[in-house]
Formats: C-alpha cells, structure tokens, sequence
C-alpha cells in the first residue's frame, strides 16, 4: 500500500470508524428490534406488564377451569385475555369468563403496584363433555404508555386439574 493511501488513512479514521459502526448497526437493526420486543428482554427492562404470577388455586368445574391467583402489576392498561387448551398436542381457543372478578373488582385495568394483586376468580370455560385438556395458557393484552401496538404475553400455564 502506498504513502499516500495509508496517509489518507490515517487522517479519515474517525469517519471510516463512524460509517463502518453505522453499516454494521443498519445490518443489525432487524435482529436488534427482534430482541427488543421478545419477553426476556421485556422481563429484564422491567416492560412487561405484571411479574411474579402464581396460581393459589384450580379447580375443575363442570363449566371448566376456575383459577385465583396473585400477581404484581407494573405498568400498561389491561385489554383482555385469551385462553387456550391443550389436547393432544393441539390448542384449541376457548372462552375466559371474568364475571365472578368483575363483581368484586369493578374496575377494569389494575393500578400498577409494588405489592402482590389477586386476581380471579377466573373460569376457563370448556364443557365436561368435550375431551379433558391436558393443559391450559392464558395471555393477557396491555397497551403500553408510547407504544403502538397492545403488547401480548403470556400470563400463566399450568395443567388442567383441581388442586
């Protein structure tokens, strides 16, 4: 390599630096992005809209899966859930019945707090006459202050038996 080019080298480090750091960025966007909207990242940055859920009790139920619990909810509106079942290795949609909560708790998204919430009574419903799942998820939609889109997560699986 001549005198010249390793000069002009030299003497353009920095922007060479600086387009060579934007080129790789630009290429790495995508993946950035990925990782950024995955639950262990939102986990770790403290996105995710609640923590710490636990079951304190299941039972079954002629019009399904009942389920209580606690959990500690950090930020977001709630916007909904949805259950799915479990049979065979296949989901299958089903119905989440809220009402026996609502009662009690009228009033819609949870404030956010440091402390455990309850949640529940809470039915998954899925008729006796239908196969018996083997297990359960429940997700939960929140929209999210300066984000465009609901976040969805998963709430709590487990099996789907009484305790």
């Amino acid at each position: 390599m001549s005198d010249h080019i390793k000069g002009a080298i030299r003497a353009n480090r920095l922007p060479i630096w600086v387009l060579a750091t934007i080129a790789v960025l630009a290429v790495a966007e995508p993946w950035i992005r990925q990782a950024q909207s995955s639950r262990p990242w939102r986990d770790f940055t403290g996105q995710t809209p609640f923590v710490a859920v636990t079951v304190s009790s299941s039972s079954v139920t002629p019009k399904g899966l009942q389920l209580m619990g606690d959990m500690i909810k950090r930020r977001c509106e709630y916007r909904g859930l949805a259950a799915y079942v479990v049979i065979g290795g296949t989901s299958y949609r089903a119905v989440v019945d809220t009402s026996a909560e609502e009662d009690l708790r009228p009033s819609g998204s949870r404030p956010p707090n440091r402390l455990k919430q309850p949640w529940g009574p809470w039915e998954i419903v899925w008729p006796a006459e239908k196969a018996i799942p083997e297990r359960y998820e429940l997700w939960a939609y929140h929209q999210c202050p300066r984000e465009k889109t609901v976040q969805v997560n998963l709430f709590v699986e487990g099996k789907w038996e009484g305790r």
